[in-house]
C-alpha cells in the first residue's frame, strides 16, 4: 500500500465531535481502506503517543515541549485564546520541536504529504526539493476565515504571514481539496493558481448514524444548537441568549458543546438551557429528540458540518446563509432561510407549521444523504490522490 502522512495543527479524537475532528477523522478512516495512512498531530496538552485505529491506519499525538511555552512567553498573550493558539503552531515551525522530529523520520517512507492547514507548512522543509506529491486538504478559505474572526490587534499583525503561508502551499501543492465551489474560486482568484488543480472535498456525514426521529415529545417547540468552542460558534450563542430567547419566549432553547463555554456565568433565561460538551450518543440523542436545529451563523468559511448533521438527522433545519454556504441548498425546499434581522420572526411564524417542517426536513435529508456521505467523498477524493502516486 502507498502510504500517506498528514500534518495537522490539532489531534483527532474517537469518536469525533467538533467539525474539524469528524472532518479529520473520516476522511483519513476511510482512505485508509485504500492507503497506508499515518497522521501526525500536535496535541493541546502534555501527553503524546501513537494510536492505532487499524493495521493501516494510526495517529502519532505529540505533546508540547518546552518550545511551546517559550514561544508563549515571547508573545506575552495566553494560548489558549484561537488565534494564538494558531500563531504558536507558526512560530514553533521554528524550532527543533518534536513534531519537527516526528516529521523528519516519517517523511522518508511516506509517498505523499498531505496539509491540513497552512499553519504547519513550514515543517514541511522538503516541499519543492523532492518529488514527493503534496497535498493541501482545506477546511477553511484560513486567510479569508482569519480575516474574518481574528479580533485581537496583535493577532491581526500576523495576518500578512497566515496569507503567505496559504499562499504557498496552494501554489506548491500538486492538488489543492476546497470544501466548496465558491472556495475553489477563491484560492483560484486569491492566490492566482490553475483552478483545474483545485478539487472539491466537502464536509460528508453517515447518512446511517442517527436515531428514529421523536416528533411532539416536547411541550414547547425545542429548537437545538450545538458547536465547539469557536468564535463563529460563540457569536451564535450570543445572538441566542441575548435576542431569540428574549423574542421567542414560547419556544426553548438547547445549546450544546464547547461554545457554552463562555456563557457559564451568565444569567440564566428560563427558556435556555446550556448543556456544555456532550458524548458522541447524547449527541445523536439530542437530534433524535429537538423539534427544530437552528444554525444562526454570521461569520465562518468552508462548509458547516453541523448543517449537514441537522439535516441528514431528519432536522427541520432554520438557518443564515453564513450556515449553510457551499451546500446549495434552497429556502423551504431544503430548508428555512432566516438572517439576524428576520430569524426571530421566522422562528414564530414557521414553527408551529408541522406540515411545511416535514417536507422541508425530508427533503433536505434527502438531499444531503444523496450528495455528501463520507463514503462517496473519499472515493472521489482517491481518483484524484491516485492520479499523483500511479
Amino acid at each position: 500500500m502507498k502510504k500517506i502522512l498528514v500534518l495537522n495543527h490539532f489531534p483527532t479524537a474517537l469518536p469525533p465531535t467538533s467539525g474539524g475532528t469528524l472532518r479529520y477523522f473520516h476522511i483519513y478512516e476511510n482512505l485508509s481502506r485504500f492507503y497506508d495512512v499515518t497522521l501526525l498531530s500536535q496535541t493541546f496538552g502534555n501527553k503524546g503517543g501513537l494510536f492505532h485505529y487499524s493495521s493501516s491506519f494510526r495517529e502519532y499525538k505529540v505533546a508540547k515541549d518546552h518550545f511551546y511555552n517559550k514561544i508563549v512567553q515571547d508573545l506575552q498573550h495566553n494560548e489558549l485564546t484561537y488565534e494564538f493558539a494558531l500563531i504558536i503552531q507558526t512560530e514553533l515551525a521554528k524550532h527543533p520541536t518534536l513534531f519537527k522530529n516526528h516529521f523528519k523520520s516519517l517523511y522518508p517512507s511516506s509517498d505523499v504529504v498531505i496539509h491540513e492547514s497552512p499553519f504547519l507548512l513550514n515543517y514541511d522543509s522538503y516541499i519543492r526539493k523532492d518529488h514527493k506529491p503534496r497535498v493541501y486538504n482545506s477546511h477553511n478559505h484560513e486567510f479569508m476565515l482569519a480575516e474574518q474572526i481574528w479580533k485581537n490587534k496583535e493577532a491581526r499583525s500576523y495576518l500578512p504571514a497566515v496569507f503567505d503561508l496559504e499562499k504557498n502551499l496552494v501554489n506548491n501543492a500538486d492538488l489543492v481539496f476546497s470544501t466548496s465551489a465558491i472556495e475553489k474560486k477563491l484560492f483560484a482568484a486569491k492566490y492566482n493558481v490553475d483552478p483545474s488543480k483545485i478539487k472539491l472535498a466537502p464536509n460528508g456525514i453517515h447518512p446511517d448514524g442517527w436515531l428514529p426521529r421523536k416528533e411532539g415529545a416536547n411541550k414547547k417547540t425545542l429548537a437545538f444548537f450545538i458547536g465547539a468552542d469557536y468564535p463563529p460558534n460563540v457569536e451564535a450563542v450570543g445572538y441566542i441568549v441575548d435576542h431569540l430567547a428574549d423574542c421567542c419566549p414560547e419556544m426553548d432553547f438547547l445549546i450544546a458543546g464547547g461554545c457554552c463555554s463562555p456563557f457559564s456565568n451568565a444569567p440564566c433565561k428560563p427558556n435556555v438551557r446550556l448543556l456544555g460538551r456532550v458524548r458522541h450518543k447524547q449527541k445523536i440523542k439530542l437530534l433524535a429528540e429537538a423539534d427544530i436545529a437552528i444554525n444562526p451563523m454570521f461569520t465562518g468559511a468552508g462548509v458547516n458540518l453541523k448543517t449537514l448533521e441537522y439535516l441528514s438527522a431528519g432536522i427541520p433545519l432554520f438557518s443564515t446563509h453564513c450556515g449553510v454556504r457551499g451546500l446549495e441548498l434552497i429556502d423551504k425546499k431544503h430548508y428555512i432561510h432566516a438572517e439576524k434581522k428576520d430569524f426571530a420572526s421566522k422562528l414564530n411564524h414557521h414553527a408551529g407549521d408541522h406540515i411545511l417542517l416535514r417536507k422541508v426536513a425530508a427533503r433536505g435529508q434527502n438531499f444531503v444523504n444523496e450528495h455528501y456521505s463520507w463514503r462517496s467523498i473519499v472515493h472521489r477524493m482517491k481518483g484524484e490522490i491516485d492520479k499523483l502516486l500511479f
